[in-house]
This record gives structure tokens, sequence and C-alpha cells, in this order.
């Protein structure tokens, strides 16, 4: 994913994070700044972060449960739980990831001179590591949900 998105962006020198500290009129006119793009991001992984925490807390939960449960039901989730798992546990590291990645990006493009620190392997790296993360959370859910409702 990292390659592909390295490849994408090209050998340009650097991004801009804020609009207005971009080169092309159109943009710099609109002004303002990425922290409301950020915030937008970082709630999206705040969120895939907790649903996974809390389908791996479910997992646990039925796995290891002493309590008597439907054992069809049961069978199917322990059988599923070892790569449900680590789908949930990559998106949670992964999104915790691109949540510091980008943060500290966004720090040092800020406290920089003429702005020119977010270079195109950066942002390959915080777009590898936010899709990846969603995939896996996705993936993870996916996964779970046709060993739960398979007929």
């Amino acid at each position: 994913m990292y390659l592909l998105n390295l490849w994408s962006l090209g050998k340009g020198g650097h991004y801009f994070f804020d609009p207005k500290h971009n080169n092309d009129p159109r943009l710099k006119a609109e002004g303002g700044t990425f922290e409301p793009h950020a915030k937008s991001y970082q709630d999206l992984a705040k969120l895939a972060i907790t649903l996974s925490a809390a389908a791996l807390a479910f997992l646990v939960s039925v796995t290891f449960s002493e309590r008597p449960m439907n054992l069809a039901f049961t069978a199917r989730i322990q059988a599923v739980a070892p790569i449900v798992a680590g789908f949930f546990g990559s998106a949670i590291a992964l999104l915790v990831a691109f949540m510091l990645f980008q943060a500290l990006n966004y720090e040092a493009y800020c406290h920089s001179g003429d702005h020119s620190t977010y270079k195109p392997w950066r942002y390959a790296l915080s777009l590898a590591l936010g899709f990846t993360g969603l995939i896996a959370f996705v993936l993870g859910f996916l996964w779970l949900a046709q060993s739960v409702f398979r007929p």
C-alpha cells in the first residue's frame, strides 16, 4: 500500500497541509487550515479504534465465557476468533500509528519556516497507515459477520 501511494504521488518536492500556504491562487484564496480536516480524519480513526476494541472484547467474552451459551454460535466465533482478532488488533495499531504520524507531520509542518516538511514519502506513509487500518477494520467485521450469519 505504501509503495502504491508513493508511486501515485510522483516525485514532487513537498505538499502543503494548509490551503493558505499553497502556490495555486485558487487554493490560496480559500485560506483556512488543515485542522478541521485533521479532526475529521482523527475522529473517524477513533471511531474505528473504539469499535475494534469493542469487537475484541466481544470475541474474548464469547471465547472464554464459562456461562452456557448457544454451542453452535460459540463454535463459530471460536473458529474465526484468531483471524478476526488479528484484523482488529492490526486496525487498532495502524490507526493509532496513523493518528500519531499525522499529528507529528502537521506539527513539523506548522513549525517549519517554509512549510516544506511534508514530503511525498511522509504523505504516502500517512495514507498507507490510514487506509490499511480502515481496510483491516472492515475485513474484521466482514469476516466476523460472514462466520456468524452463515446458514
